[in-house]
């Protein structure tokens, strides 16, 4: 009976270990940063970060984010303070910036492409997601 009790307490804690329901799936562990180096089209990504700039075009909206290390909750660390690049994630839809800037954001979906902007003085590649799923913390 002992040991059926441990079983059950083990398995429940390992459940509380997992990112949410809308953010588990099979995804490519590669960072954006090592995506620019190596694109590969429709590679199904989960990608965390801070938002720090939102885009509201005519039929879909844009978040830029500074991407973060993941934690075991699929949430940006804010343990390990390396940043490792940064996307755009793009969805069909209008997206308000006061949800969503400066906010911690987890994103899933296919990076469809590089997309060059300006970063300040300099051009920067950045991945495009196609997000199927925001999840703001």
């Amino acid at each position: 009976m002992k040991k059926l009790l441990t079983f059950f307490m083990a398995i429940s804690l390992t459940a509380c270990i997992a990112p949410p329901k809308p953010l588990r799936g099979e995804f490519s562990d590669v960072s954006p940063e090592a995506y620019q180096q190596n694109p590969v089209a429709n590679l199904p990504v989960r990608w965390t970060g801070f938002v720090v700039d939102v885009e509201n075009k005519e039929d879909h909206s844009c978040l830029t984010i500074v991407a973060k290390v993941p934690d075991e909750y699929a949430k940006p660390s804010r343990r390990i303070r390396v940043d490792t690049g940064r996307f755009i994630a793009c969805k069909p839809k209008f997206l308000e910036p006061a949800s969503f800037l400066k906010k911690a954001v987890t994103i899933t979906g296919p990076v469809k492409r590089l997309v060059t902007k300006k970063l300040d003085e300099m051009d920067y590649d950045y991945p495009l997601v196609d997000a199927k799923v925001i999840y703001v913390w």
